[in-house]
């Protein structure tokens, strides 16, 4: 009986003390203790460094850089060395440009001015071979027979053919005779008067642009 009286005493003391404990708060008001202040972690600054050296976002913190600053604001050295790069490369490139249009301009011109000397050169070419008398294959038989048998004659019978011959073929006869022969006929023609004068400087003229060849 004793056994059994010491823990229900136990209890009911236990069950004073609690309702004695919450009755006084009740009375007093409770209020529960603020929770202690949550430590704040302090994000470091960025320092300057080597990716944003000398930028103005040196100094400003993870939490700014992040998300929050526009891009065109950031700085990067290795950017800005290729932004440089192809600055200058494109003024090379520029200035490059600028001396080949400046060549070709140069070229085109000297080509222009080599073309014109070309057709001057074909102009004068063209003039000395109609000016120019050959004889041609099929006339040289019969051109030196004729130089034969004029060398033959009195200068002065000569002269008189030779007023009425073609320039020309009188050219090409007296071409391929000897100047010893030659000479005696142009004197004649100058006594024959003034055509006839005439006549002796133009094929005197026109004997020096005959090609060499053998004579009879």
């Amino acid at each position: 009986m004793k056994s059994i009286a010491i823990p229900l005493v136990g209890s009911l003391v236990g069950a004073l003390l609690y309702l004695a404990v919450t009755a006084g708060l009740i009375l007093k008001g409770y209020k529960p203790p603020a929770p202690p202040p949550a430590k704040v972690a302090k994000v470091a600054a960025v320092e300057e460094s080597e990716g944003i050296q000398g930028a103005p976002l040196a100094g400003k913190n993870a939490d700014e850089l992040n998300g929050t600053t526009p891009s065109w604001k950031y700085y990067n050295t290795d950017v800005e060395f290729l932004v440089e790069y192809l600055k200058q490369t494109s003024n090379s490139f520029r200035i490059r440009q600028k001396d080949l249009d400046e060549l070709g301009q140069r070229l085109a011109a000297e080509r222009a001015e080599l073309a014109s000397v070309t057709q001057s050169v074909a102009r004068l070419r063209d003039d000395i071979d109609r000016q120019v008398i050959r004889i041609q294959d099929d006339e040289a038989i019969n051109v030196k027979r004729l130089a034969k048998t004029y060398a033959g004659m009195e200068p002065s019978s000569v002269a008189k053919i030779f007023a009425e011959l073609d320039e020309k073929l009188v050219v090409k006869v007296m071409s391929q005779m000897k100047d010893d022969q030659n000479a005696p006929i142009l004197d004649a023609l100058t006594k024959t008067g003034v055509q006839g004068a005439k006549l002796a400087a133009v094929l005197s003229d026109k004997l020096r642009l005959v090609p060499t060849g053998k004579k009879s």
